[in-house]
């Protein structure tokens, strides 16, 4: 108990220290902003966009950098693919010059930038990219998948490009929880919600294992496919290739996989010579400026990112919060007001989410019906994951959209618990539960489920997945039957589910957007306002932003780095202080890790 209140006052006196900072470094930063400031650069009359593709482009609300660092991304995946589009038609940019070593973006993500690309050299301008390493003697395939849709690849001569095959690995702890005297108590609807078997089984049922492959393969194949069109080779030499992988730098240049070995000196050099006119801009800087267009309208798209897990009530969010995911009673309120502002003329609702609460998707879910009753088009587009309740929140909209990659489906539920019994008494630890009521204490880590507890169980999962399933076939036009066929928990790859009937198209946040212009009687080409719900607030790097390009002092840019490292390290300590027992729920969480 000392220890324990050491750390505590450890805590607090790290978070008085943190407050003095911030108030100081504020003070110093306000105080010279009366030091003259070098004047913003007219737009050059060309420009090649640069983009640095291992800084993170996030899904959601985006803030702005500071010297390429920022409490949030410096760009959202959407301004990304957007500015990439505007750029397409902008006679002013001239060529993409980009770099990649170990990006951070899922496979779905990565496809959305890809089409990005190839849409951008439609125009006849090249795309460059240069790498240090893609994948440093290991397997990195969706790394060179993202590089193979640029125009020429540099290579660093001592860099390892990461072909190779993909695989994942699932791990089973029954026999080494029962050791502790540890069990998983679980039930679920139906045979492919497989998210509980780490717990309950030792090695994969047969229906985890049938949806895995076929996620994985589809996954595969679509790599192959994109990277045999690409690099101009067959699908067969590229299998090839990924058993013979990965390949060293001389291996990669005479197999046709990359163009030009160099350092980045000499890739830089080469730039300059062949864009010698040209001024680099940054992509989110680009992002920035005024799309211009004969096809300029006045309408309104409602832009709502549902990112992370899903459940029913969400505090208030900051720069130095630990709050992530869709909480259903922010959710339902950005929707209401899209729906409600007259100004709006769709709403165009960005998924990525793993599930999670029934009843909070549930809640979310009547909020989506209730704004298309109003007669507001609701479009989805898909990223990583749309899955569980990612997809139940998903299903009532006019049209869905996916990426070839994208993890969906999972229509099921399961509930249950750990049971710690055999591990107390290990311990010599005696519980005793006075009680009132047959199922009082039903969730106690002390005690398994009784035959009682699992009717209960069954039948209230029994009224969820009907519901579920129901009110997929009315979301989808198809019967109840149809839809339990591609149900029962199993998850999908986007180019699977259109087979499925779980999505309408295949494509990214453009192809969705360009839909719902002509669903409001636009053209693709068109340019309209895409308005933030909720309208982002303020963080940290706004108030810099407020005043222009400031040269920001290296000493308070290191402080914020450090305030960053410390929120870090902090956050998720007070999100487990900050934990409420809300009792038990119903999950709608995916297959394993995915």
């Amino acid at each position: 108990m000392r220890t324990f209140g050491l750390i505590v006052l450890g805590l607090f006196a790290g978070i008085g220290l943190l407050v003095m900072a911030v108030i100081g470094g504020g003070i110093y930063f306000v105080a010279g902003l009366d030091r003259p400031r070098e004047p913003i650069a007219a737009t050059p009359d060309k420009i090649v966009l640069t983009m640095d593709l291992d800084e993170a482009l996030v899904e959601g609300a985006g803030g702005r950098n500071l010297k390429g660092f920022s409490f949030q991304s410096s760009n959202t995946l959407q301004e990304a693919v957007v500015a990439l589009r505007k750029a397409k038609d902008d006679a002013r940019v001239v060529a993409i010059k980009a770099t990649l070593s170990n990006p951070s973006f899922g496979l779905a993500q990565t496809q959305e930038i890809r089409d990005a690309v190839a849409d951008f050299r439609t125009s006849g301008k090249p795309a460059y990219l240069f790498s240090e390493t893609m994948g440093e003697g290991d397997g990195s395939l969706p790394t060179y998948y993202l590089a193979a849709a640029f125009s020429e690849l540099w290579v660093q001569p001592s860099g390892t490009i990461g072909i190779a095959g993909i695989g994942t690995e699932a791990f089973f702890l029954k026999k080494f929880l029962e050791r502790l005297g540890i069990k998983g108590n679980f039930v679920a609807r139906g045979e492919y919600k497989s998210a509980p078997e780490m717990f309950t089984n030792t090695e994969m049922s047969a229906p985890n294992r049938e949806e895995t492959q076929a996620l994985l393969g589809s996954w595969f194949n679509q790599m192959v496919a994109g990277i045999a069109a690409d690099r101009k080779m067959t699908v067969d030499a590229v299998k090839a290739l990924t058993d013979q992988g990965p390949q060293m730098a001389q291996d990669a240049l005479a197999k046709g996989l990359v163009d030009k070995l160099g350092y980045r000196d000499e890739f830089d050099e080469a730039m300059k010579k062949q864009l010698a006119s040209a001024k680099d801009m940054r992509l989110d800087r680009y992002a920035d400026l005024p799309q211009a267009g004969s096809g300029s309208t006045d309408k309104r798209i409602a832009i709502i990112h549902a990112i992370g897990e899903i459940d029913r009530v969400g505090g208030e969010t900051g720069p130095f919060s630990s709050q992530t995911g869709i909480h259903a009673n922010k959710m339902t309120k950005a929707i209401r007001k899209a729906a409600d502002d007259k100004k709006i003329s769709a709403i165009l609702l960005r998924v990525d989410s793993p599930g999670g609460s029934y009843v909070a998707s549930d809640t979310i879910w009547r909020e989506i019906v209730r704004a298309k009753e109003r007669g507001n088009p609701v479009i989805v587009s898909m990223g990583d994951t749309a899955a569980s309740g990612g997809y139940f929140i998903a299903m009532p909209a006019d049209r869905i959209f996916a990426s070839p990659a994208t993890v969906t489906g999972s229509i099921g539920v399961f509930t249950g618990k750990m049971v710690l019994a055999d591990a107390l008494n290990k311990l010599d630890i005696n519980r005793e539960r006075i009680a009132f009521g047959d199922s009082a204490g039903m969730f106690s880590a002390t005690s398994e489920f009784s035959p009682k507890d699992i009717e209960r169980l069954n039948r209230s999962l029994d009224v969820t997945y009907a519901d579920f399933t129901g009110k997929a076939a009315k979301g989808r036009n198809k019967t109840v039957a149809e839809i339990d066929k591609v149900a029962r928990g199993r998850v999908w790859s986007g180019a699977d589910a259109i087979g499925a009937g779980l999505v309408d198209e295949l494509g990214g946040f453009l192809k969705a957007l360009d839909y719902t212009k002509t669903k409001i009687g636009l053209k693709p080409s068109d340019v309209v306002t895409l308005v933030q719900f909720p309208a982002s607030k303020e963080s940290w790097m706004d108030i810099f932003n407020f005043f222009g390009d400031t040269d920001v002092p290296d000493d308070v840019e290191n402080f914020f780095h450090t305030a960053v490292w410390f929120t870090k390290l902090v956050a998720p300590i007070m999100h487990q202080v900050e934990a409420r027992d809300d009792g038990p729920q119903l999950y709608m969480t995916p297959l394993g890790a995915k």
